[in-house]
């Protein structure tokens, strides 16, 4: 390839590059939830989450964070008052049924303290922090999982979906915190 050729190759690229990244940075784009879900595995959900909230329209990326960081927080809250329920009004759980449920409602305590100290570190630009805490939260959530899995095979639907929900929210927040790193220089 000629010089020149590559220069201008080389020149549109970043020109793209910083003026997608500026975009996401600054927000106010009508465009900034789909171009942050574009980015995540089931970017339908994505959006229907980020959406449920009005001010998603006008936030900026940072915004979006605090935002998904919330929506993952509210869901995993909601999941720990359905176990608490669920092991105070099912009398008739068997004892491997209602550790399980004892154990994942720990672990849903220790992930929406995890993600309630990812907000602080979110608004500090501490991206490696929120990015621990957010894998901490869904690694708590993953072993609420796994010990229905290995203790009660078949029974793993009890809580399942609302698993696999909350690992969708949160992955929703590790997109947009890479995206911030992405856009501020140096990260954290």
């Amino acid at each position: 390839m000629k010089p020149v050729t590559s220069f201008l190759l080389f020149s549109a690229t970043l020109s793209l590059t910083f003026s997608f990244h500026l975009s996401i940075a600054n927000g106010g784009s009508s465009n900034l939830i789909q171009q942050v879900c574009a980015e995540t595995h089931n970017k339908v959900n994505c959006v229907a989450s980020l959406e449920s909230n009005p001010d998603s329209k006008k936030a900026n990326l940072q915004q979006l964070g605090i935002i998904a960081l919330n929506l993952a927080s509210s869901n995993a809250t909601s999941t720990s008052s359905y176990i608490k329920t669920t092991l105070l009004s099912n009398k008739t759980l068997n004892p491997v049924t209602e550790q399980a449920l004892e154990d994942c409602s720990d672990q849903y305590m220790d992930a929406i303290q995890q993600l309630d100290d990812s907000l602080p570190a979110l608004l500090a630009n501490a991206t490696n922090d929120v990015r621990a805490w957010v894998r901490t939260a869904i690694a708590d959530v993953e072993s609420c999982e796994n010990g229905f899995k290995k203790n009660i095979p078949g029974e793993q639907m009890l809580l399942s979906l609302r698993n696999a929900v909350f690992r969708q929210l949160c992955n929703n927040v590790l997109v947009i915190n890479k995206l911030l790193i992405r856009t501020n220089v140096g990260g954290n």
